[in-house]
């Protein structure tokens, strides 16, 4: 996701940052995990502009502390700048829904209404938005066709091409890959240097990317 990162940091310094974002992948890549840190970065930002406000570098990091207090109120649900909207759970079939009903859409409506909590970026984030069905889509469309000044919707999917075609040409489409193998490798040792280098091909075998 390095490269991602870098051309939407850019666009964020040229302030031509995307209303609306599609991560498109294989399942388990780390789609959601980078959308959430997206969410941190922009959420991080003071309304002056920065982390800090004022006038500032350009970002080069989306990277934001564990210790930061936007980290641990998105972490705990207690952040009211970020939405997540995604599958409900059948109580009755004890399992999650087949689709993104359109109720779970039409949250997303009033959440942009208000003013930011902070006066800076809200984030809403569509988790296997690819489930989202044809009024689900309908709902999302009217959002999209005017989204308010410093928001970001950000559909995470496995497969973009059930989207309804006027979804994804208004939204920047970005295709994520599996990784290399000798990167997968050199994560493991980075962040554990205890592994072995057959513990190391072994585990790499198995995240298949």
């Amino acid at each position: 996701f390095d490269d991602l990162e870098q051309s939407l940091l850019k666009a964020f310094n040229a302030d031509r940052f995307p209303h609306a974002i599609i991560l498109a992948g294989p399942t388990g890549i780390g789609k959601a995990t980078f959308a959430y840190r997206v969410a941190r970065f922009l959420l991080a930002q003071e309304p002056g502009g920065g982390l800090f406000g004022g006038d500032v570098a350009p970002a080069v990091t989306m990277e934001i502390s564990a210790e930061n207090p936007v980290v641990r109120r998105i972490s705990s649900g207690g952040h009211a700048d970020i939405l997540t909207v995604g599958r409900v759970y059948d109580e009755k079939k004890k399992k999650l829904s087949n689709d993104i009903p359109v109720d779970e859409v039409r949250k997303i409506t009033p959440f942009l209404r208000k003013t930011s909590s902070e006066g800076g970026w809200r984030v809403v984030i569509v988790d296997d938005a690819h489930h989202l069905n044809r009024s689900s889509q309908n709902a999302l469309l009217k959002i999209l066709e005017e989204p308010p000044k410093k928001t970001v919707l950000i559909l995470v999917a496995d497969q973009p091409g059930r989207f309804l075609p006027t979804i994804r040409s208004r939204c920047q489409i970005y295709n994520c890959s599996l990784m290399a193998d000798d990167h997968v490798r050199s994560l493991l040792l980075k962040y554990d240097q205890s592994l072995t280098p057959d513990k190391i091909t072994a585990l790499a075998n198995l995240g298949q990317g």
